[in-house]
């Protein structure tokens, strides 16, 4: 079985790409096999994990490149990655993301996707070839209102928030018909010193409170979708 997860916040600075590596790192120890997507016109996950002048990218797969010819990578981390660039900006066809995942010849237990943090045609896409959308969300009113957001767009997708540090008990009343994974992600200087090396900081620092929450996380949300 496939699971096909999106991690979208429509508001920026919600951790979405750095939760998007996370989960992927996360799920290849538990022995997943993983294809992550950056599918946000900005590339910020592309640069971040080194692969920003890759000759091919996810706008190459959307056209009709089969995975098998183009430039898809299998990171240090034992994930498969393909990027993104700013061309897919002007990629409107809402249906071609879920058409290339049906395609697949390749046998994927999870398909990880980074989203833009706007609503437009590759959120839209996403949205529509997702079975689960996991939504990072922090304390703030900036954030929490992106959650809402973005959990009113129509899906039937299954829903999640990934709560980060300082997100309340009290906020979790706002989202109705969502699963609140049970734990929470603290936020440390040593995101940016993962992003500084390009891995994750399951990579980093195995042990640190952000690497376990992270795993948590992922188990949780692992056994909601039946991979255990």
């Amino acid at each position: 079985m496939s699971s096909v997860i999106a991690v979208a916040n429509i508001a920026g600075g919600t951790f979405k790409s750095t939760t998007a590596h996370s989960l992927a790192v996360a799920s290849v120890e538990y022995g997943k096999k993983v294809l992550l997507i950056d599918l946000d016109p900005r590339a910020e996950l592309t640069f971040n994990l080194g692969y920003e002048k890759s000759r091919q990218t996810i706008v190459e797969i959307l056209q009709g490149l089969s995975l098998s010819q183009s430039n898809d990578i299998t990171t240090p981390e034992r994930f498969d990655f393909i990027g993104a660039d700013s061309r897919l900006a002007l990629f409107n066809d809402v249906n071609s993301l879920k058409t290339f995942l049906n395609s697949l010849s390749i046998q994927y237990d999870l398909v990880i996707i980074d989203t833009p943090a706007q609503i437009d045609s590759r959120l839209a896409m996403a949205l529509l070839a997702a079975d689960a959308i996991v939504v990072p969300t922090g304390a703030s009113i900036h954030s929490v209102r992106g959650a809402l957001s973005t959990l009113k767009i129509d899906s039937e997708a299954k829903k999640f928030i990934l709560a980060l540090d300082g997100f309340a008990a009290d906020q979790i009343k706002l989202f109705d018909n969502v699963i609140v994974l049970d734990t929470h992600i603290p936020l440390t200087s040593g995101i940016d010193v993962a992003t500084s090396q390009k891995r994750s900081v399951l990579s980093v620092d195995k042990s640190s409170d952000i690497a376990e929450a992270y795993r948590e996380a992922t188990y949780s949300l692992l056994e909601h979708l039946n991979h255990f």
